[in-house]
């Protein structure tokens, strides 16, 4: 059993991501109304302030307008601050992305010294598939350089990991032993807990904060999860050939990830596979190399004596749910290519006739939308409220050109 914290913590959960952040943010979200009886405030607002996180690491997302997460931040801030609760919880793997000067900032804003961390992890080698089709989601916002498929995407990170052409958040993220030493440094060893995830026992995570937080243990419960679901081999397959269209045009980054991320892909992401469609695989080699570093990665972690929940050699004994190669050429069942698509008429479809919200940045693409369907009256009898944009019909154009390009060309 976990050592509660101390009363009057402001316990902050940094992730990083792939680490069973979503199910730790929903399972207090959907207890918010139960916490305050037992002393504890989930600060925010929102199941998960990534905007607020994200602006405290120094990011943003290509729909804001610059400094539009700075407010959200201080907001939050104040927030914990002000909160008079015996335990303050606020969630986000996006400070997990803080670089060192941006970690003392975070701990100062909150409290240094009411502040406790926590840290989630898992094994690389079970991180590493879900990183990569994360990754193709957000594929351009994401450096990429060269567009290499999975087995190039591992070599490049696995085999150069100083690199800084594909990916190089990845292992600022998940170089785990240099993320603990970062924030031990910024508030003290015995500020931090790291939770170690154990995916053969899903329920201990939530287990781990009830006993840190002081909630009665069954009290966090969690939640069926399909939306946040790893992409299928396939599908992901579609998303990198609709993301190489999208940047070979030199498109919006704003109107992808409003339109495309946050679109079109969640709602892909809401079918259910069928079980014989093919996940993506991790070679050999790769879970190899990964758990070599993991064993690195433990030592480092046990000298820095931070407090640990958990079993560390978890992260060098580790397999991927999927070892193997994945095949040549991939088939996209019609079911994937029209679910995107559907995704996508839908959220332009719903874009309102009304200027963004100031604190938002409109991609070309939705900036035409929002204006189309303003000028539109209501008795106006056209079923079509975007056909005559050129953008859109080349959208729809691409995504029915993906299923035939697949067809003839490999996965890389």
């Amino acid at each position: 059993m976990s050592e509660a914290l101390p009363d009057g913590t402001r316990l902050l959960h940094i992730g990083p991501h792939k680490t069973g952040t979503t199910s730790v943010q929903r399972a207090f979200w959907d207890t918010r109304e139960l916490l305050p009886e037992h002393g504890v405030h989930w600060a925010g607002g929102l199941a998960h302030p990534m905007s607020a996180a994200m602006a405290a690491a120094g990011n943003q997302l290509a729909t804001g307008q610059q400094g539009s997460g700075d407010e959200r931040w201080a907001e939050l801030a104040a927030e914990v601050r002000g909160s008079t609760a015996r335990m303050t919880v606020v969630s986000s793997e996006f400070f997990s992305d803080a670089p060192a000067a941006r970690v003392t900032e975070i701990v100062d804003a909150l409290g240094a010294e009411q502040t406790r961390v926590v840290i989630t992890l898992r094994p690389v080698t079970r991180i590493l598939a879900s990183q990569w089709q994360q990754y193709m989601q957000n594929q351009p916002m994401v450096k990429y350089v060269g567009n290499p498929d999975y087995e190039g995407w591992l070599d490049q990170v696995l085999n150069r990991p100083d690199q800084q052409d594909v990916t190089p958040s990845f292992w600022r993220r998940h170089r785990h032993d240099r993320l603990v030493e970062t924030w031990a440094s910024a508030l003290g060893p015995d500020r931090l807990v790291v939770v170690v995830v154990d995916d053969a026992r899903p329920r201990d995570i939530l287990t781990s904060f009830e006993e840190l937080t002081g909630l009665p243990v069954g009290l966090l419960q969690p939640r069926e999860a399909s939306a946040n679901r790893s992409l299928t081999l396939p599908e992901v397959t579609m998303l990198r050939a609709f993301n190489a269209g999208w940047t070979e045009r030199d498109w919006s980054q704003a109107d992808y990830t409003r339109y495309v991320r946050f679109g079109a892909v969640r709602h892909l992401m809401t079918r259910k596979p069928d079980p014989d469609e093919p996940p993506i695989r991790t070679p050999a080699w790769a879970v190899e190399r990964a758990n070599e570093i993991g064993a690195e990665m433990i030592g480092a972690i046990a000298r820095t004596g931070v407090r640990v929940d958990g079993d560390l050699s978890l992260l060098a004994s580790a397999e991927p749910r999927s070892v193997g190669d994945n095949p040549a050429v991939v088939e996209v069942p019609d079911e994937v290519v029209a679910r995107f698509a559907a995704g996508l008429a839908k959220v332009i479809a719903e874009t309102p006739g009304r200027p963004a919200p100031s604190a938002r940045r409109a991609g070309p693409l939705e900036t035409g939308v929002r204006a189309h369907r303003a000028r539109r009256t209501p008795s106006s009898a056209d079923p079509r409220p975007v056909e005559d944009l050129g953008r859109v019909a080349l959208l729809r154009a691409a995504a029915g050109r993906v299923r035939r390009r697949l067809r003839r060309q490999s996965v890389g």
